[in-house]
């Protein structure tokens, strides 16, 4: 149905409705910058969502079960840390020099791979840990010394976690003491 008011034309739409809200559009006068709002609308909420495939490691220093510690001492925070941003030294992170023992997620698409060191500048004669995922689903790891010794070891996807591998040289301590993190194969 066309309207005609003060001069211009504008074509109506009466009824058009989406439950009990009755809609009616006046599309001739702002068509198109309706049609570029919902454009850029559907991009800011589609893009960010999509990620291109890329993740990040969350770490949180857990408090130890044995430690007596002051309230202010126990720290509740996240370090995350994005796919490619490597951490040659993690004395810049939060909660470093709490005591306490890392976990950890880790996101990203299958392949994505990381290794955690126990000494500063990716230097593996104080253990590290590799870890490598083998699908889309987020990893949640509890124990990073829970793995056997100087072998690949994979585990299934369960309702918690995704599936992963690990390779683990282990050293004393090693989940409390993280020193630097490198993303990528380390042969």
């Amino acid at each position: 149905m066309e309207v005609h008011l003060n001069g211009k034309t504008y074509i109506y739409y009466k009824n058009f409705s989406f439950g009990q809200l009755q809609l009616t559009l006046i599309l001739k006068k702002y068509h198109m910058k309706l049609i570029a709002f919902l454009t850029t609308l559907t991009i800011l909420i589609a893009l960010p969502s999509l990620s291109f495939g890329k993740g990040e490691m969350v770490l949180r220093k857990e408090t130890l079960a044995w430690a007596v510690s002051i309230d202010d001492d126990v720290c509740y925070r996240l370090i995350t840390i994005k796919v490619g941003d490597d951490v040659p030294d993690m004395r810049d992170q939060p909660c470093f020099y709490r005591d306490g023992k890392y976990t950890l997620t880790l996101t990203g698409p299958p392949g994505t791979t990381v290794t955690l060191f126990g000494k500063f500048n990716f230097k593996k004669d104080n253990g590290f840990l590799t870890i490598k995922k083998k699908d889309n689903r987020k990893i949640w790891l509890l124990d990073l010394i829970y793995f056997p010794a100087g072998q690949w070891f994979y585990s299934e996807a369960n309702e918690d976690s995704g599936a992963f591998e690990t390779f683990y040289k282990p050293s004393p301590i090693f989940e409390e003491s993280l020193y630097s993190i490198k993303w990528g194969a380390n042969n």
